[in-house]
């Protein structure tokens, strides 16, 4: 019986800090946003986190002006609107570096160990123009959320050349958390 109380503590743990929100994107500027879309853990010491990544290790994800998306899960990212179908998922987990590689946003680890433990944390991005040129630049997120990568993002944040804002935040509702993540001219 100990046993068996134990196992069922030992999942309630990882329920609870499983993946809970869902991610909803809406860039409604004409600008591309190009930066890292960032997830990690909400508990502090479980250090394990990612990048969105189509260009490998320490690429760059877009997501292009006047689009709006959202995505499930980590791993279903390429079944949305604006799939992630060429992403990978470049994985940093300091406590077995086994890990540390690149995944389709597919892949079993994304989708079971990962999801189990990590949540929607910052996006930092270059807002470019048609011609590539840099705009301004944001690091935009969930503070509580990134820092435990130490990463120190903004909920919100009015960039400095251009008076765009960018804002992230979660709502809880009926179905669960959704997070979202806005860009405004």
């Amino acid at each position: 019986m100990k046993k068996t109380a134990a196992l069922l503590l030992g999942l309630a743990g990882i329920f609870s800090s499983a993946q809970t929100s869902s991610f909803v994107f809406n860039n409604y500027n004409a600008y591309d946003a190009v930066g890292r879309l960032m997830t990690c853990s909400p508990t502090p010491g479980l250090i394990k986190y990612m990048y969105a990544s189509p260009n490998g290790t320490f690429g760059t994800y877009t997501m292009p002006g006047g689009i709006s998306s959202s995505y499930a899960s980590f791993g279903t990212t390429g079944l949305a609107p604006f799939p992630m179908n060429m992403m990978q998922w470049n994985v940093t987990d300091p406590t077995n570096t086994n890990n540390n590689a690149s995944y389709p946003y597919n892949h079993n680890f994304i989708t079971s160990t990962m999801s189990a433990i990590n949540e929607w944390a910052s996006f930092h991005f270059v807002l470019r123009d048609s011609a590539g040129n840099a705009i301004d630049s944001f690091l935009v997120g969930d503070p509580a959320v990134a820092i435990n990568a130490g990463v120190t993002a903004n909920a919100y944040q009015i960039g400095a050349s251009s008076g765009i804002e960018a804002e992230w935040f979660t709502i809880t509702t009926s179905t669960g958390k959704v997070t979202y993540f806005s860009i405004y001219p």
